[in-house]
């Protein structure tokens, strides 16, 4: 075999190669497309998953509170409050007397603010909790009645007398971090993607050598 044979047949190799690696460009593509895809569905089962954890981990702190309540040594007091809420990390607290009217919470404006009796109020859902000593509503992310600012609510009945107990997280603390972790899976896919086109550009680089060599042997001949 002359030499000449022999680079003929190191060119066809190296098209081989090429065309494999065009393959594999094609594959890595597409596996970013479905990674796009996959998180978008994650992302849409992180807000599911948190939805979830949010209301245990907020019907919790909910029924601490009753429990303090229970002990007589828990303060009514805007500043108490506060403090609490900050311990916690909550954004608001309410609690009501037996006429859902806020008789404690963190805010100082929200002391006489009765929950609504119009059926179609955001709050007026939570009215129900004073007809019994266990209940427990939880309402997922809407603009609630006092400013239309979009919060979180959940809420139990008070059992040392009726009332409600209300807690609330603002949706911007929420969200924050459902994209922070949505975020993790939009970069893995971006990073495919951009592994595929740099295959691929190393692909055609090949092909497009090989060509030029096969066309300057060609030539000779």
């Amino acid at each position: 075999m002359t030499q000449e044979d022999e680079l003929f047949n190191l060119l066809e190799k190296q098209k081989a190669a090429a065309f494999n690696i065009k393959g594999a460009a094609g594959e890595i593509n597409m596996i970013s497309i479905n990674a796009a895809i996959e998180s978008a569905h994650a992302a849409a089962g992180i807000r599911t998953m948190m939805e979830k954890v949010l209301d245990g981990m907020m019907t919790t702190v909910c029924r601490m509170i009753t429990r303090l309540l229970d002990s007589g040594n828990f303060s009514l007091d805007q500043k108490s409050l506060e403090e609490f809420a900050h311990w916690v990390g909550i954004d608001e607290i309410y609690i009501t007397n037996s006429d859902a009217v806020t008789v404690g919470s963190n805010l100082e404006a929200a002391y006489g603010w009765q929950f609504p009796e119009d059926p179609k109020a955001q709050a007026f859902v939570f009215r129900k909790l004073m007809e019994s000593k266990d209940g427990v509503v939880t309402q997922p992310i809407k603009p609630r009645d006092l400013d239309s600012q979009m919060f979180k609510f959940v809420g139990v009945s008070r059992t040392d007398e009726p009332g409600i107990v209300q807690i609330g997280y603002r949706a911007e603390t929420i969200t924050k971090y459902q994209v922070e972790i949505g975020a993790v899976f939009g970069i893995l896919a971006s990073e495919i993607k951009n592994l595929g086109g740099r295959v691929t550009n190393a692909s055609k680089a090949m092909q497009d050598m090989t060509g030029e060599l096969e066309k300057e042997l060609k030539d000779r001949d």
